[in-house]
This record gives structure tokens, sequence and C-alpha cells, in this order.
């Protein structure tokens, strides 16, 4: 009985390191991540570019998406994303060069080599920037084109059919009037003309 007892806590010792190897690395997913501006930092140097460095390496054959809004909800223009050789560190250039001043939130989302699909955001904020600030012209609202179709075009043209037969047949009404009283006046010369003799 003495001599199992050791066996016993070795057998339990043996399974708590397996545990901690076995779902160690299997919760450790790239939603944890160390970033360059820091979460909630201020960046008093110029911000040209964006690193993520995750715990794994990213799986390429998913293209990474990343985003950057300024405060007031304005997307800056990013670079395709590149990997060092671990796959675990990704760099995003920021393609108008340095941020200028203010706040800015960024966003990825990758899928890593596990097939776990992570995702995650850091805001910081950048001062003393020798950058111009950003400006946003509203874009202008596109005239609304109506798409000329069939039926439009059949309507279009029986209705300029029915207005030249109008046309045609108010005229020929009009002459018919006008001959009948010529003929009305020349018949009654004729009558007057006739009684005289």
């Amino acid at each position: 009985m003495i001599r199992k007892m050791p066996l016993a806590f070795s057998a339990l010792v043996a399974a708590l390191v397996m545990s901690v190897v076995v779902v160690g690395p299997a919760s450790a997913h790239s939603d944890t991540f160390q970033s360059v501006p820091e979460n909630g930092s201020t960046v008093t140097t110029p911000v040209v570019e964006l690193q993520f460095t995750f715990v794994e390496a990213v799986e390429l054959s998913f293209p990474p998406e990343v985003i950057l809004n300024s405060s007031e909800g304005a997307g800056i223009e990013l670079g395709a994303p590149t990997f060092d050789a671990s796959g675990a560190t990704m760099t995003v250039p920021i393609n108008l060069g340095e941020l200028p001043n203010g706040t800015y939130t960024a966003a990825y989302r990758i899928v890593s080599v596990d097939g776990h699909p992570a995702s995650g955001e850091v805001t910081f904020t950048v001062e003393d920037s020798s950058a111009e600030p950003l400006v946003f012209v509203p874009l202008e609202e596109e005239p609304v084109v109506t798409e000329v179709t069939d039926d439009m075009l059949r309507t279009t043209t029986a209705a300029e059919t029915t207005s030249t037969v109008e046309w045609v047949f108010g005229g020929l009404a009009a002459a018919a009037v006008v001959l009948a009283g010529v003929l009305v006046l020349v018949a009654v010369r004729r009558r007057r003309n006739a009684g005289s003799k």
C-alpha cells in the first residue's frame, strides 16, 4: 500500500503535465497579439506602418484583412501585408506615409495555421507628427440614371403615333368643314343666280 501511493501520485502529476502541454498550445491562438503601435499608446515618432505579432504563424492561403480608421471614422488606405520568416509577424504599410496627429483604430482578421480564425484591434494616438492633417472630401452623390427599357421605348413610340394620328384626323376634319362651307356658299349663289334669271 505504501509503495502504491508514490506510483499513483506520479501518474497524477504526469496526467497534469500532459494536460498543460496539450491544452496550452490549443488555447494559445492568434487572438493574443502584440502590436506596434501598442494598444492605448500615444506615439510621438513617425507612424508609417502597423505591425502585429501573433503567438503562431498565419495561414497565408486565407488573405489577412487589416483596416485603419481615424477617430472621425474615415478609412486610411493600407498596402499589402508582409510576413517575417516565422510567419507570425505581420507588417502593413500605410500608403499615405506618416500618419498625421489624431487617434486611430487598427483592426485585423486572420486565420492561424491551425485553421483557427482570429481577430483583434488596437487604438493609438499620434502626436507631434509633421504630416499634414487629413482632409476628407465628402463624396458627391452620383446622378440617378434611369435605365431605358424596351417597354419604355414601346410606350414612347405608341404615344408619338397616337399624337400624329390625332393631328391628321383633326386636320382632315377641319378641311372637311371648310370644304362643306364652300360648297354651301356655291350652292346658295347658284340658286340666287338661277332665281334672278
